[in-house]
């Protein structure tokens, strides 16, 4: 299996054959699938009715292929019709739960969302990211993504620690070694203001933050739903190997053409 390329090809059958002829080699597997009805020239626009089980198909493609220290994560946000927003992603996350670990769900809080154009909706500022594990021993690095305390320092013994951020938790009595703290489960930071074509390109700082989280250096990152290779190009910034799988021949095209302009950027 030849690693850091592009695979011009359905997901399904794709992972199929790879875990056919490498078993269990990934160590993250992470997308963001289209959503229902939407992206019918691309990727078929599957139905409401029909995603969450075509979205269990896809995961345990994805999931053969997983180490059993690896990690699944799906970024995905269902959308409104007449008003009403759908149910398909819940429908979806409790399929996936009966089947598989469901460690967490991440909140993308976006800085930047969109206007809904609705009178009588607010702006859409978040999306899920929902954290999936074959068992209980998954690679987790929270240090590698610690973010500044808002703590203050209490006195001259700089272990010590009084809360300030108004959670009314008494600190003082607790050891605090670091300036440093796990963040929370709920990652801020604006979507993507990239004009490429392609409607949908995430922020490189998500899969970033996951890659970071759930793997090392020389792991292996996978993404069923390429893209425009923001994917790619996250695990090759952090030192990881890639493998991409792409539907549309002109996203591979221009995946393969970020990729290419990144790696003469690093000779």
């Amino acid at each position: 299996m030849r690693l850091n390329e592009v695979i011009h090809g359905d997901c399904l059958s794709t992972l199929t054959e790879l875990y056919s002829s490498n078993g269990e080699f990934a160590d993250l597997v992470i997308f963001s699938p289209p959503y229902a009805q939407q992206r019918k020239d691309t990727y078929g626009g599957v139905s409401e009715i029909d995603y969450p089980d075509w979205m269990l198909s896809v995961v345990r493609a994805g999931m053969k292929i997983l180490k059993p220290t690896g990690s699944l994560v799906i970024n995905i946000k269902e959308h409104v019709n007449d008003g009403v927003r759908s149910l398909y992603v819940l429908e979806t996350t409790l399929l996936l739960a009966k089947e598989f670990r469901y460690v967490d769900e991440f909140i993308w809080n976006k800085t930047n969302p969109f206007p809904t154009g609705s009178k009588k909706r607010l702006k859409d500022g978040f999306e899920r990211c929902l954290h999936f594990t074959k068992t209980a021993d998954y690679q987790f690095y929270p240090a590698s993504v610690l973010e500044k305390s808002t703590s203050k320092w209490v006195g001259n013994n700089e272990r010590r620690k009084k809360m300030t951020n108004g959670s009314g938790m008494n600190m003082s009595k607790r050891i605090m070694w670091k300036e440093l703290v796990r963040p929370s489960n709920v990652i801020t930071m604006p979507a993507s203001s990239l004009n490429i074509e392609h409607p949908a390109v995430y922020p490189i700082g998500l899969p970033e933050f996951f890659i970071r989280l759930m793997t090392t250096e020389g792991d292996v990152v996978v993404d069923p739903f390429l893209g425009s290779g923001t994917t790619a190009l996250a695990a090759l910034k952090l030192d990881r190997q890639f493998l991409g799988i792409e539907r549309s021949e002109q996203y591979v095209r221009l995946a393969e053409t970020r990729i290419a302009a990144l790696l003469k950027e690093r000779e």
